[in-house]
């Protein structure tokens, strides 16, 4: 298990596995972290800080406003990663960086 990080709700710090996150949409100033039991937590980050707290091993940042966990990657196409059942963005300047990070045996 991976150090947990901790986000606000509530008035309560809560912590939160990593693993257990699938994606990180930005939303301006704020950052929705999504679960993979869909439970969402809005952030007062940007998707930049926040993946910075985030290991770097585990994350890839698709898009200017998205961010993926690896483990939860269900497949990739050339425009799109799905993670779950939510189809992510891919742009086409980190296409090949979002291959890179992945272990792609050819």
């Amino acid at each position: 298990m991976m150090i947990p990080f901790f986000v606000w709700k509530s008035k309560q710090l809560l912590p939160v596995n990593p693993e257990d996150v699938l994606f990180l949409r930005a939303m301006g100033n704020y950052t929705e972290v999504v679960l993979r039991n869909y439970k969402l937590f809005m952030v007062r980050s940007t998707l930049l800080n926040a993946l910075k707290k985030l290991p770097p091993e585990l994350f890839i940042k698709t898009h200017r406003g998205w961010a993926v966990s690896i483990l939860h990657i269900v497949n990739v196409e050339k425009d799109t990663v799905k993670v779950g059942k939510t189809a992510i963005p891919i742009s086409r300047k980190l296409y090949k960086t979002v291959l890179g990070q992945l272990n792609v045996i050819e």
